[in-house]
């Protein structure tokens, strides 16, 4: 009798191990779920974050780049006209030459793809209002001036570009000033 129940043991030894490792590994495999989904929610949670300060820096870098260009066209009006790097013809007073224009034109496209990327960060009225704007710069019917006062209009609107969270920073900050 002993000896068949030995062998019963020796035919049915994989089988009981397997009904060992089952629970287990269905224990360790839901574990690992469950942090795998975890980590998978903080990761969003501070890619959010980052995206939006991310997109806050590009959008003021390119910003500041698009002012700077027509910043040297506004002061440059009441001069001689500036002859064209690619054509060598005069340009008017005031008028972006055509390797300015398409540095204006790249410029806009970082910004507007940029913002596309990161649709969840802008309420859709703000949306348009930036392509609206940003189109307003990309065309030709306005002067310089005109541009310039459009991109001051797109950081007073704009809440992603609102003021920084680190407004007591730095030398000129209110509690410098009053020292």
């Amino acid at each position: 009798m002993m000896a068949a129940l030995d062998q019963l043991m020796r035919e049915n030894y994989f089988t009981a191990s397997m009904m060992a490792a089952v629970p287990g590994t269905l224990a360790v495999g839901t574990v690992m779920y469950l942090l795998w989904k975890l980590l998978r929610k903080m990761r969003a949670r501070w890619s959010r974050k980052h995206s939006r300060r991310s997109v806050q820096k590009m959008m003021r870098q390119s910003l500041r780049d698009l002012e700077r260009l027509l910043l040297r066209y506004h002061l440059m009006a009441g001069q001689d006209p500036v002859p064209d790097e690619n054509t060598g013809a005069p340009c008017a007073p005031g008028q972006l030459t055509l390797r300015d224009r398409g540095v204006l034109v790249l410029e806009l496209h970082n910004v507007l793809s940029c913002v596309s990327h990161h649709l969840h960060l802008f309420e859709y009225t703000d949306m348009q209002n930036l392509v609206e704007d940003l189109r307003d710069l990309e065309g030709d019917a306005l002067c310089p001036a005109q541009k310039l006062h459009t991109i001051s209009r797109v950081y007073r609107t704009q809440p992603i570009l609102g003021a920084s969270t680190r407004q007591n920073w730095g030398p000129l900050s209110a509690d410098a000033r009053s020292r």
